[in-house]
């Protein structure tokens, strides 16, 4: 047989160490570029396989070469794709390499507003979406929220009581409740498709804007739907969030038809103000 990689995983609590054969990766596609995505498929396999966690660090670059059979370039450019993608992160310096990371909604941000430039895509399609995922969102969180989510939202309510709408604070903070809400659905494509959708429209500066009337309505209309959620009751939170999604669309498209028409764009995706994500365990 040939050489052996080591990756570290955790088993109830305990470091492991578990071995992967190199004789098991085949030969790859012709062409560097080829060569360097296959690469990095199998990274990604084996750090999925292996159980490696946020912040461990994968085998140094020797130990790679050796598992995967490629010239050091092709691995170098395997890796600077995955620290594209938000899987791994490139950690400078004595003792450094590739670290997994915790996928973040930013990353998903970017490669689809890359995408929904090329096809000249406006802001009233993003809104779209939200008409098509909310209600289901909704409905799921009734279902599957845990008490720390309910209390997330409870606390995220509370604060945008006290807001203005003149506050950008407002704004930030309307968006954070969706936020727990997507991720309280239990689904991480609906928290990471929302959560990206907001890094957009955030990131672009839009400059919607909102009423002392609009804000109150936004939070009688919150207050119901977490109401629905804690009585854990999907079709009425279903209900409450498709009402508030067709009264917001329409103050939008009343207000701020301007934006609505205008195209995202990759340059204006903002990296800062999405937080990590945890990465949920298996």
């Amino acid at each position: 047989m040939g050489g052996r990689l080591v990756l570290k995983t955790k088993n109830a609590g305990i470091r492991m160490k578990a071995s992967v054969s190199v004789s098991r990766v085949g030969r790859f596609p012709k062409g560097s570029g080829k060569r360097a995505l296959t690469v990095a498929r199998q990274i990604v396999d084996d750090i999925e396989q292996q159980g490696a966690e946020v912040g461990d660090r994968l085998p140094p670059e020797q130990e790679m070469l050796l598992r995967y059979g490629v010239a050091r370039a092709t691995l170098r450019e395997a890796l600077r794709f995955l620290e594209l993608q938000g899987i791994i992160f490139l950690r400078p310096g004595p003792g450094g390499g590739p670290v997994v990371q915790e996928p973040r909604p930013k990353d998903f941000a970017s490669t689809m507003a890359l995408l929904l430039q090329f096809l000249g895509t406006t802001f009233r399609s993003l809104i779209e979406v939200r008409q098509a995922v909310g209600p289901t969102m909704a409905a799921l969180a009734a279902e599957r929220a845990s008490d720390e989510d309910i209390d997330k939202l409870n606390t995220s309510l509370a604060t945008l009581k006290t807001l203005s709408v003149s506050c950008d604070s407002y704004a930030e903070e309307n968006r954070r409740f969706h936020d727990v809400l997507a991720w309280a659905s239990g689904n991480p494509l609906i928290g990471f498709l929302i959560s990206s959708l907001h890094n957009i429209t955030n990131a672009s500066e839009v400059g919607i804007t909102y009423t002392e009337g609009e804000r109150d309505y936004q939070i009688k209309a919150y207050g119901r739907l977490l109401k629905a959620i804690e009585d854990r009751n999907p079709d009425l939170a279903f209900t409450e969030m498709s009402r508030f999604i067709s009264r917001s669309d329409k103050y939008l498209e009343s207000r701020h038809p301007d934006i609505m028409s205008k195209i995202v764009r990759w340059q204006d995706v903002d990296d800062l103000s999405v937080p990590r994500v945890p990465r949920r365990k298996r």
